[in-house]
């Protein structure tokens, strides 16, 4: 009997020892949320040369792992003014959470401008990594999608990311 419990002990001992790196690794976590940022469009410097411009925004958003976040956006953007269909990125997009702690995520993406009852609007679509971040985000990854809107007549710019992040 004694045998039988030094047995159980072991191979709890064991499968303990055994799930504890699994358990410790970090899981991927539902990552969304939403911003507003403002628009500003500054010269292609440090862009690839058939960029058109330089986009630089900042604005506020909500995301989960982080509440109320400032968001700093900045990429290279390449548009064909005949038809209003562009392309941007590689750029950053830093979330910083109210305590201090930041995601950085690397971007790129499409756009159209189209018309719309409030004046013409580029909807775009673009795709990004979790390329790391500081405090509890330091070697974060993931990866996800957004979907957005800029009202150019405003440069308000309202956007919608899904995907997941581990930390």
């Amino acid at each position: 009997m004694k045998k039988l419990f030094g047995t159980i002990a072991l191979v709890a001992a064991l499968c303990t020892g055994i799930a504890a790196p699994v358990s410790a690794a970090d899981p991927a976590r539902p990552f969304a949320g939403h911003d507003r940022v403002v628009d500003t469009m500054l010269a292609p410097s440090g862009c690839p040369a058939d960029a058109a411009w330089r986009y630089s925004a900042t604005g506020t958003g909500w995301f989960l792992h982080l509440g109320v976040t400032s968001v700093d956006v900045t990429h290279c953007t390449v548009v064909d003014m005949s038809t209003g269909r562009g392309s941007f990125g590689p750029g950053t997009i830093t979330l910083t959470a109210a305590n201090g702690d930041r995601v950085k995520l690397v971007h790129r993406g499409t756009f159209r401008v189209v018309m719309t009852p409030d004046g013409p609007t580029s909807t775009f679509d673009m795709t990004w990594v979790v390329d790391g971040g500081t405090g509890r985000f330091a070697g974060a990854t993931g990866s996800g999608t957004t979907h957005g809107s800029s009202l150019l007549a405003t440069g308000i710019t309202r956007a919608s990311y899904h995907g997941e992040i581990a930390y």
